[in-house]
């Protein structure tokens, strides 16, 4: 298989476990992307990331990313289209009926199941994360004090990820 089409197979069966949003695919995408094929770095992965929340759109932009790192345009817009494009046709077609197959029985039980799934999901994504970026006290304590000022509500999340940025980069270059 050319690289390519290995960037546009794995982004393709990616979009599929997308349930709940798209943390959840982190463990699995951050596996193939760093460990499986080398794409790409965790620190790089987890930087992607970062940047991905930072613009405008979906988090899995870090698709956008990887595919880049990897191949250059076409690599980027490749894992693009087949991380995003399919889901979205099977989003669409279902949202079109789910009103009124939700009524039923089994229509409930699916809602129901897919709760706790999405969950599960992303608290992995979370915890896949949280190794990369946590790696020594400093990291954490920025972690832990972003979670303790946004807990509340009261805080714009932004404006926490900025403070938290200029902790970090005041950390590494005076510690």
């Amino acid at each position: 298989m050319s690289d390519l089409g290995r960037i546009g197979w794995t982004f393709l069966w990616l979009s599929f476990i997308s349930i709940g949003g798209g943390l959840g695919t982190m463990p699995e995408m951050e596996r193939q992307a760093v460990a499986v094929h080398g794409w790409i770095t965790a620190r790089e992965f987890l930087d992607g990331y970062t940047l991905s929340r930072l613009t405008p759109g979906p988090g899995m932009l870090v698709a956008v990313f990887v595919g880049h790192r990897a191949l250059g345009v076409a690599g980027g817009v490749v894992a693009g289209i087949a991380m995003f494009v399919p889901a979205a046709l099977i989003a669409a077609a279902v949202a079109r009926r789910w009103q009124t197959v939700r009524a039923r029985p089994w229509g409930r039980t699916v809602e129901r199941t897919l709760g706790p799934i999405g969950l599960g999901l992303t608290a992995a994504g979370v915890v896949t994360l949280a190794r990369s970026a946590l790696v020594d006290a400093w990291a954490a304590g920025i972690a832990l004090s972003a979670a303790l000022i946004l807990l509340p509500g009261r805080v714009p999340p932004v404006a926490v990820m900025i403070a938290a940025g200029l902790a970090g980069a005041l950390a590494a270059r005076y510690l």
